[in-house]
C-alpha cells in the first residue's frame, strides 16, 4: 500500500512539473522519494522485531528458529536434567543456552550443506541408508520378539505387535532412516570441507612440538596417565624416565578350574583356619595341573622360539593377541606402576637384562612367563618416528582435519551474526 501511494505521489507531481524548473523538480521528487523508502524501511524492520519479539528463539543470515522449535527441545533437555536428579529449574538459562546453540548451529550447518551440494544423499547412499535402517530395525524386533513373543500368535501378529511397541517408543523405520540420514549430511560436510586440505610437513612440526610439551607436562605431573595411555593403545609423543617394555605368556586355567578358583578365592576370604587351609591347597592342586604347559613353554622359549608365536599359540591375555593394544610393544613397566599387578611390577623390574625371561608366575587367571623386550628412551619420541609411524600420523591429520572443520564452523557461524531471543520461551 505504501509503495502504491508513493507512485501516486509521483505522478501528481511530475503533471505539475512544467510549471517548475525542471531539473530543481526532479531532484526535489528523488529526495523526496529517498525520504519515502527510508521511513517503509524502517516501519518493516520495527514490524520484524516485533514479530521476533514474538515468534522466534533466534535468527541469522539465512533463517530462523522458532519458539516451538525451541520450546520442544528445551523441553527434552528439561526432561534429561530431571532423569540426572537436577532440576531444570535451577539450571534454565544453561539449557536455553544448549538448546539455542544446537539449533542454530544444525539449522547454519544444514544450509552450508546445501549450499556445498552434500545434504542429500546420493541414489546410493540413500539405499544403503535403508538397507542399515530395516537391518537395524530387524535386529531389535528379533530381540523383543525372544521376550513378547506371545505363543497363540502367528508371527506375523507377534512381529505386528513388536512394531507397535516400538513406534510407541519412537522407533519406526522412517525414524532409523531420518537419524542415519541426519548423520550422514554432517560426514559428507566435513568432507566437503576437508577433503582438499594440505597439510604440510610444517604443520605436523609444529602440531608434533605441541603435543610433545603437553605430553612432558601431563606426564611428569600425573604418571599414571601415562601409564594408561600406554594401555588403552593412545599416541604418546613423551615418555618418563624409569620405563621398560614386558610381554607375557599366560597360560590360562581350564574354564572349569577358573570357576572353582573363584570360589576358593571367596573362601579363603572368610573361612576358618581349617578351611583356608583346605583352599589353599585345592588352589595349588589346580596350578600345578599347568605345570606341564609351563614347562613345554619354557623349553620353546629356550630353543629360541618367537615369543610372539609363543603368546598367540598358548597365551590368554587380550591385551597381547593379534590386534591388541600391546600387541607391537607389550606392557610399559616402572618401579612406580600403580595400574598394574605388584607381583607382575616386582617380576618386570627384577630382570636383567633385555631378552630375560622370568620364572613361572602364579595370578589369579594361571601362570605367566614375562619377557623383557626393552626399554623405554625417555624424552620425546623422535619427529622422525612420528613421520614414518603411519597410524601416529593418522591420528594427527584427523586432529588437524577437525581443528580446521571447528574453525571453519565457528568462522560460519560468526558470518551469520546470530541473535538470540531466550527471553521469549
Amino acid at each position: 500500500m505504501l509503495k502504491k501511494w508513493i507512485a501516486g505521489a509521483m505522478a501528481l507531481l511530475m503533471l505539475a512539473a512544467p510549471a517548475l524548473g525542471e531539473s530543481d523538480e526532479v531532484a526535489r521528487l528523488q529526495a523526496r522519494v529517498e525520504e519515502l523508502e527510508a521511513e517503509n524501511a524502517e516501519l518493516r524492520q520495527l514490524l520484524s522485531q516485533e514479530e521476533s519479539g514474538r515468534l522466534l528463539a533466534a535468527r541469522f543470515n539465512g533463517g530462523v528458529v522458532t519458539v516451538s522449535e525451541a520450546k520442544a527441545e528445551y523441553d527434552y533437555q528439561a526432561y534429561y536434567y530431571e532423569q540426572l536428579g537436577m532440576d531444570p529449574d535451577d539450571h534454565e538459562d544453561t539449557i536455553k543456552n544448549e538448546v539455542l546453540s544446537n539449533l542454530t548451529e544444525d539449522a547454519i550447518l544444514t544450509l552450508k550443506a546445501q549450499e556445498l551440494g552434500v545434504y542429500a544423499p546420493s541414489a546410493e547412499e540413500e539405499a544403503e541408508i535403508h538397507q542399515r535402517a530395516q537391518a537395524s530395525l530387524d535386529e531389535m524386533v528379533d530381540y523383543y520378539l525372544a521376550y513378547q513373543s506371545d505363543p497363540d500368535k502367528s508371527d506375523e501378529e507377534n512381529r505386528a505387535a513388536v512394531l507397535e511397541f516400538l513406534a510407541g517408543e519412537g522407533t519406526t523405520l522412517e525414524s532409523l532412516i531420518e537419524s542415519m540420514t541426519a548423520q550422514g549430511w554432517r560426514d559428507r560436510l566435513f568432507e566437503a570441507v576437508t577433503g582438499e586440505m594440505t597439510i604440510s610437513e610444517d604443520e605436523l612440526r609444529a602440531y608434533y612440538d605441541e603435543a610433545c610439551a603437553s605430553a612432558e607436562m601431563t606426564y611428569t605431573a600425573d604418571p599414571q596417565s601415562y601409564e594408561n595411555d600406554r594401555l588403552s593403545g593412545v599416541s604418546v609423543f613423551w615418555n618418563p624416565q624409569g620405563y621398560r617394555r614386558v610381554k607375557r605368556v599366560l597360560i590360562p586355567f581350564s574354564a572349569e578350574n577358573a570357576a572353582r578358583m573363584q570360589e576358593l578365592t571367596a573362601q579363603i576370604s572368610g573361612g576358618d583356619e581349617a578351611a583356608i587351609s583346605a583352599a589353599v591347597a585345592e588352589m595349588d592342586a589346580i596350578y600345578a595341573s599347568l605345570d606341564a604347559t609351563v614347562q613345554e613353554v619354557q623349553s620353546r622359549i629356550a630353543a629360541g622360539e618367537d615369543f610372539d608365536a609363543l603368546i598367540d599359540a598358548y597365551g590368554a591375555d587380550p591385551y597381547l593377541a593379534e590386534g591388541g593394544a600391546g600387541r607391537e610393544e607389550g606392557y610399559y613397566v616402572s618401579v612406580g606402576s600403580q595400574l598394574l599387578d605388584p607381583d607382575f611390577v616386582a617380576a618386570a623390574m627384577a630382570l636383567s637384562a633385555p631378552g630375560d625371561v622370568s620364572e613361572p608366575i602364579e595370578c589369579a587367571d594361571g601362570i605367566y612367563l614375562l619377557r623383557y623386550e626393552g626399554d623405554v628412551t625417555p624424552g620425546p619420541v623422535p619427529f622422525e618416528t612420528f613421520l614414518e609411524d603411519a597410524e601416529m600420523r593418522a591420528s594427527v591429520e584427523d586432529n588437524l582435519r577437525a581443528n580446521y572443520y571447528n574453525e571453519t564452523v565457528e568462522r560460519w557461524l560468526d558470518e551469520a551474526e546470530i541473535v538470540l531471543y531466550p527471553e521469549n520461551f
